[in-house]
């Protein structure tokens, strides 16, 4: 990162990250006898073995096997994980002049999508993960524009490429991002192919559909019940965005979960965004998580953009947060995961997909702290076990040694403070390629002068 530190972790296969604090949920399991400080993060040594945690041991007791590097205190995480995040939009800054609401955001992107050459994808996409890679995320789940069949192919195509590329750095899965009338049309078959032999899962976007003349969803039903039959035949996981809107008549979380219920669907569903949902009457919330949980549905919510977009009104200042009923989900026992979302695109006109800074957003909003006791999953844990990850998000035993290192000794200070001088490690290597330079990326998409 950008600031000198003073730590140093040894190129070897073998040394022991001693005296190290970590907060206990993000630990797989703690090794008996660990102690905790005043916040209840554990006081741990972690053995690295070829790129792998081969071992945790209270604090000051790591055999004297290995080199040691000592911590004396301060944070260490499991790297970052970003579920939900938009890599072929991104990044399109200055020729994209987002004007802050949804609909501009679509419009402007579809006058942008001329300039969405293989080059351009391949500039833009990688430059959104370096910066992850920069910042601490071990893997990305992008959602992938594919209104139509052929348009789809080269954003795939682009993802694949990058894929393979940063195997072993960052992880990156595709999602089918498209309207729901698509699962109903001639294409759906072809499309959720092309989804399955790229590694990808199946989505789409349900607050485009209208209710019938009868109040109704029965064309979204319909589109539901396909996509939940592709996405079985082939065994892959859905997500979703859901309810994108503060109109409340635009509800569709109940449409899903009845139609996952009648489809006997076994993988995965995900739900973003739902933003209206903290706008409904209590009762409503109570009833539409009961049957949510009743369907086995998880959520991700994206607070910085949702703040950004949302209750936007010329002149006013907003009055509502624009983000999902994050403490009912939770205490629904529902999973809640965080993404970083859209990033210096036609939606939002900020980020640098940074997961640390899109918790810190999320803990705020949700006024997720006091206590902070399973708000930090969110951005590691919890997002890990819903993209099928479970080595990664979490600190044990004969995982790989993905971990950031704070100078921070306590919680707060984590969150009161930038940490832009966190160090990162991939498969126990500390990353050393520094945050890419915007004007670097500009210069490259023909959009800045190199000569001035």
């Amino acid at each position: 990162m950008s600031r000198e530190t003073g730590l140093r972790i040894p190129q070897v296969y073998r040394f022991v990250l001693s005296n190290a604090r970590v907060p206990t949920e993000l630990v797989a399991e703690p090794p008996p006898g660990a102690s905790r400080d005043a916040e209840g993060a554990l006081l741990l040594d972690l053995l690295v073995d070829d790129g792998r945690i081969a071992a945790l041991f209270p604090a000051g007791t790591a055999p004297e096997t290995a080199r040691r590097v000592d911590l004396e205190g301060r944070h260490l995480w499991p790297a970052f994980i970003d579920m939900h995040t938009h890599l072929d939009c991104g990044h399109a800054i200055p020729r994209v002049r987002p004007d802050g609401t949804i609909h501009g955001g679509f419009s402007l992107t579809a006058e942008d999508w001329p300039r969405w050459t293989d080059e351009d994808l391949d500039l833009r996409m990688e430059f959104g993960v370096r910066c992850a890679h920069a910042h601490g995320v071990s893997a990305l789940r992008s959602h992938v524009d594919s209104e139509t069949l052929a348009y789809s192919q080269r954003h795939w195509r682009a993802l694949d490429r990058l894929r393979a590329k940063w195997a072993g750095k960052v992880d990156l899965q595709g999602v089918t991002i498209c309207a729901m009338e698509a699962w109903i049309g001639p294409e759906a078959r072809a499309l959720a192919d092309l989804a399955a032999d790229m590694g990808g899962i199946l989505g789409g976007v349900t607050d485009t559909l209208d209710r019938g003349e009868n109040g109704t969803y029965d064309a979204l039903g319909q589109a539901l019940d396909r996509l939940f039959a592709l996405a079985g035949e082939r065994e892959l996981d859905v997500d979703l965005h859901v309810d994108q809107t503060e109109d409340l008549s635009a509800f569709t979380i109940p449409e899903i979960a009845k139609a996952r219920l009648r489809s006997g669907f076994r993988g995965r569903v995900v739900l973003g965004h739902c933003v209206n949902l903290s706008l409904m009457p209590p009762e409503v919330i109570d009833r539409t998580l009961v049957l949510a949980r009743e369907a086995d549905l998880a959520f991700v919510s994206m607070p910085t953009p949702m703040m950004y977009l949302m209750d936007r009104k010329p002149g006013r200042t907003p009055r509502w947060r624009g983000v999902t009923a994050a403490k009912e989900i939770r205490a629904a026992g529902l999973p809640l995961a965080i993404g970083g979302d859209n990033c210096r695109d036609a939606w939002f006109a900020y980020g640098d997909h940074d997961m640390l800074d899109t918790l810190k957003q999320a803990i705020r909003v949700f006024q997720a702290d006091e206590p902070l006791t399973g708000s930090l999953a969110m951005a590691s844990r919890v997002p890990a076990d819903l993209i099928g990850r479970p080595d990664l998000g979490r600190i044990g035993a004969n995982l790989p040694a993905n971990l950031v290192i704070f100078q921070a000794r306590s919680l707060n200070v984590i969150l009161a403070r930038d940490q832009a001088d966190r160090i990162v490690l991939k498969n126990g290597r500390q990353v050393t390629d520094p945050l890419p330079q915007h004007h670097e990326l500009e210069a490259a998409l023909g959009l800045l002068d190199t000569a001035s």
